[in-house]
């Protein structure tokens, strides 16, 4: 009995604690975090509702869906189907992207400008094709040896084209052993254009 008193009493004991600041502490001795009151807003006048339709649109506005690559004029590198197909399924060699680097002991050239004063890139067309899915797989071959191949979707007035690119590179001299290793093994003649990001 004696035990339950004890225990009881250091519960109440313990709320005692717990409730005295909350109910028995002056208001003037309160920190300023809980005598804060925070100020109401003024009113404002909302927004008027923007008609689309009227709009003046800025005429520079790129759609962004389509490649700005897609929108240079530049021939198409035909590819040899027979050749391509070989290339894919391993029948044909090609040297690795590190193993056409080759060691250089002057500077890194200054990047060609445009007109206004920004780097110019290039990349290298490997081949056009009328599937994407060849396309894709030709691309695909390539980053397995290394090379930064990627796939471009181009409206032409013969119907849709696949370019498979590499690149891009600041140095067009850099493409130089790109495009003869690519030129070899695909039996084309890849041509190096200037690349749109």
């Amino acid at each position: 009995m004696l035990r339950q008193r004890l225990v009881g009493a250091l519960v109440l004991t313990a709320l005692g604690v717990l409730f005295w600041p909350i109910i028995f502490v002056d208001e003037a001795v309160r920190t300023p975090a809980e005598r804060l009151v925070i100020p109401t807003t003024e009113r404002f006048e909302p927004l008027q509702r923007l008609d689309l339709d009227s709009f003046d649109w800025p005429q520079d506005i790129n759609d962004t869906q389509i490649d700005p690559q897609a929108g240079i004029a530049e021939g198409e590198v035909e590819a040899d189907t027979q050749r391509t197909s070989a290339f894919v399924d391993g029948e044909v060699d090609m040297a690795s992207a590190e193993a056409t680097g080759e060691l250089r002991e002057a500077a890194l050239l200054s990047p060609d400008l445009d007109d206004k004063g920004l780097p110019i890139a290039y990349t290298l067309q490997v081949v056009s094709m009328a599937n994407r899915a060849d396309a894709d797989q030709v691309a695909q071959k390539l980053r397995t040896l290394s090379y930064k191949a990627y796939v471009v979707e181009v409206e032409r007035p013969e119907g849709v084209r696949y370019r498979v690119y590499v690149g891009p590179k600041y140095e067009k001299a850099a493409l130089a052993p790109v495009k003869r290793a690519v030129d070899k093994a695909l039996s084309v003649d890849s041509i190096v254009v200037r690349y749109w990001p």
